[in-house]
């Protein structure tokens, strides 16, 4: 602000927020507000906005915990003092001067602010400033800042919160993936080489995903170019780009970021891994734990919950004969005597991380909220997925996640279902039908994707037997050439054949479904030889002649050409 002050680029009111945010709100109402205030007090300097968030929620770090005291005529922001205090001296002038005032309990500082060209000046001018927080105080309490007054604007239904720590970054991604943000949510704002595609269950997943033999259960966010093996189970997660995860995994609730890589058999809960970060077969990654940049766990090990690995400064080249009980450095030591190979496994890399406060050296000069806040209890855990001991290993149980589907897609797809059925019985002009689905599609918001998914499934279920698909596919072909007329159109086709086949058993059938639609000209043969490369492995041996056959009329084209 001093800087901004200095080089006097800024001449009119401007929007300061901090870096960690994430907003959908409409600022005009707020500019509006600003504006107004102005009009009536000249010494207006600001409009604060304030989100209306109760105690407790996740959202609402301890920083953020703060006892508001405003005029209800005005809105004008008389005190505000963190909640944390144990107690609360106001002076006497504050009742003398103010007939009546709102204590308010339930505000959250977005640090969105609207202020005035003027504003940095007070930095440069009191250098006793450090943060925002010191500057509004000032404003309101300082005799010598008092002539100036600051307002606020309350937002009650938009969305608006920081990501300042591990508590409101967990919230924060929580409400990303249940778009609580529209439109600022990943299928609206990715780069086109990661392009998502939401589906169903609040699942978003890149054209360059296709986690045929794993099941992603609801909740969770992949990137791209990540590989992710047979029989892992995924819930309430965001896993990040690059990331390769093997057989038999389990994560629920958790971050993983760019790079990780999580070798088979883990069982990862409720966790943070940073980028570049391994965990080796076997291992169980506890409620709570961090793995820091390019630490390795594990194998065959157990981290306890809350456990925190990182490899930076000098103790992550010590080895544990270096690590004596006896050492000074409490942060390399373990308490109880137990080496850091027990703990973290025969192949790690990396140190255990402890606090001050964990070892008891904790100073006077440190900063109480601040570790109190990292020391919280930062992940969210739903109760539909804290454990994943619900989850069977046999083949012939797959789990189903208890939350229902989103009523969006459940209402798309009857209706898609009804139009399907009417315009079959009896032979309504299929451009009519078209018209119906795509009303329907609009009505509820739906993706060009999830139209043709639901429309592939509609398809499937209508049919009653597989020798009268033919019939089915003769009159619904013309619509689905319109709709799926390129390579990711066609891919979402025959990935919902698979899903379809895989639920109901139908995989016998499915050859006979590939092999009818490829006749139509609904699919084309290079996008039904490149699915059933990444296909299950059953559905491969059920479709192996069909491939073959393909295979062969490709080498006889291109002879022939």
């Amino acid at each position: 602000m001093r800087e901004l002050s200095d080089e006097g680029t800024i001449r009119g009111p401007f929007i300061l927020v901090t870096g960690d945010l994430i907003s959908n709100m409409d600022m005009r109402a707020a500019m509006e507000t600003h504006q107004a205030n102005k009009e009536k007090d000249k010494d207006a300097i600001m409009t604060c906005i304030f989100k209306k968030v109760m105690p407790g929620h996740p959202t609402r770090g301890l920083e953020d915990d703060v006892v508001v005291t405003l005029n209800p005529d005005t809105n004008r922001l008389l005190r505000f003092r963190n909640a944390n205090s144990k107690r609360f001296d106001y002076d006497l002038e504050l009742f003398n001067s103010h007939d009546v005032m709102d204590f308010r309990y339930d505000l959250m500082n977005t640090y969105i602010m609207i202020c005035e060209a003027h504003v940095p000046a007070r930095f440069t001018d009191h250098f006793d400033i450090q943060d925002m927080d010191s500057f509004i105080k000032g404003i309101i309490v300082d005799e010598e800042m008092c002539n100036e007054s600051i307002y606020i604007h309350i937002l009650e239904h938009s969305y608006a919160a920081r990501v300042s720590n591990l508590r409101t970054y967990a919230s924060v991604s929580h409400d990303i993936i249940n778009r609580w943000t529209y439109p600022v949510v990943p299928d609206n704002n990715s780069p086109p080489e990661d392009q998502y595609i939401y589906r169903r269950r609040g699942v978003y997943l890149p054209n360059s995903v296709r986690p045929y033999k794993a099941v992603i259960h609801q909740n969770t966010i992949v990137g791209s170019e990540t590989t992710i093996d047979r029989n892992t189970h995924i819930v309430d997660c965001v896993i990040g780009r690059k990331c390769e995860i093997g057989v038999n995994v389990k994560i629920t609730n958790s971050y993983i970021w760019d790079e990780v890589t999580i070798k088979n058999d883990c069982v990862i809960d409720s966790a943070v891994l940073c980028s570049g970060a391994t965990v080796k077969q076997g291992t169980t990654v506890s409620a709570g734990c961090i793995l820091s940049y390019d630490t390795v766990v594990g194998p065959n090990t157990v981290l306890k919950l809350g456990t925190r690995v990182t490899v930076a400064g000098p103790r992550h080249m010590r080895n544990d004969s270096e690590c004596s009980n006896d050492s000074e450095d409490t942060r390399c030591s373990d308490p109880d005597n137990v080496s850091e190979t027990d703990v973290l496994g025969a192949d790690h890399w990396g140190v255990i991380y402890r606090s001050d406060e964990d070892t008891g050296d904790s100073s006077d000069d440190g900063d109480d909220l601040e570790r109190a806040e990292f020391n919280r209890k930062w992940y969210v855990r739903h109760p539909d997925c804290s454990e994943f001991d619900e989850i069977s290993d046999s083949s012939d149980s797959t789990p189903v996640p208890s939350d229902p589907e989103p009523d969006s897609d459940v209402g798309f797809y009857g209706e898609v279902c009804d139009s399907f059925k009417a315009g079959y019985a009896i032979q309504k002009d299929i451009d009519n039908v078209l018209i119906e689905v795509n009303a329907s599609k609009h009505a509820y918001n739906i993706s060009v994707a999830d139209q043709l998914m639901h429309s592939t499934r509609a398809l499937l279920e209508l049919c009653p037997e597989i020798k009268e698909f033919p019939k089915y596919v003769q009159y619904f072909g013309p619509m689905f050439i319109k709709l799926a007329k390129d390579r990711d159109s066609q891919m979402v086709i025959l990935d919902e054949i698979e899903t379809w086949a895989l639920e109901k058993s139908r995989i016998p059938d499915t050859q006979k479904i590939l092999h009818i639609l490829y006749n139509e000209d609904v699919l084309d043969e290079s996008n039904i030889l490149e699915w059933s490369d990444s296909a299950d492995n059953d559905i491969q041996s059920s479709i192996a002649k069909f491939i073959v056959w393909l295979k062969e009329a490709e080498e006889e084209s291109s002879e022939s050409d």
